[in-house]
């Protein structure tokens, strides 16, 4: 079964405001979602100073399928990094089964690489960046 998933990447431009500067893909967003538990970022709720692009999608979503999304969160450039354990994007039952040499190639850890390279170009110009995601049932 699938389950779609929403990403995007704000950053904070000069006085505070954040805007919606890209939106990835990523090839398992079960998995994902399954790391950002592990890692203890999951379900945190969209954040209370998302752009307002974001607001309006994420209602827009709720509203035409109340009961199909869930799972609104973030992850700052700092805590990318948790997401790094290949063995947080596995189930309990999957790291019993694989071996743990082989978990990196279940983990999309180079997607995490690459976001929080993005991330961090902003951030050396000084504009915080985060991920912002929501999930689809």
């Amino acid at each position: 079964m699938s389950l779609p998933a929403d990403l995007h990447c704000e950053i904070r431009e000069v006085g505070g405001h954040w805007w919606t500067v890209a939106t990835f893909e990523i090839g398992s967003a079960r998995r994902f979602r399954q790391a950002l538990h592990g890692a203890g970022l999951a379900d945190r709720g969209l954040p209370p100073d998302v752009s307002d692009v974001l607001r309006d999608r994420y209602d827009e979503h709720v509203t035409a399928y109340p009961r199909e999304i869930c799972g609104a969160t973030f992850v700052t450039a700092q805590e990318l990094p948790l997401m790094l354990n290949a063995a947080l994007w596995l189930t309990a039952e999957e790291r019993e089964r694989i071996p743990p040499h082989v978990y990196e190639e279940y983990a999309e850890t180079d997607f995490i690489r690459a976001w929080h390279a993005f991330a961090q170009a902003h951030e050396a110009s000084e504009r915080g960046a985060r991920l912002v995601e929501w999930f689809g049932l």
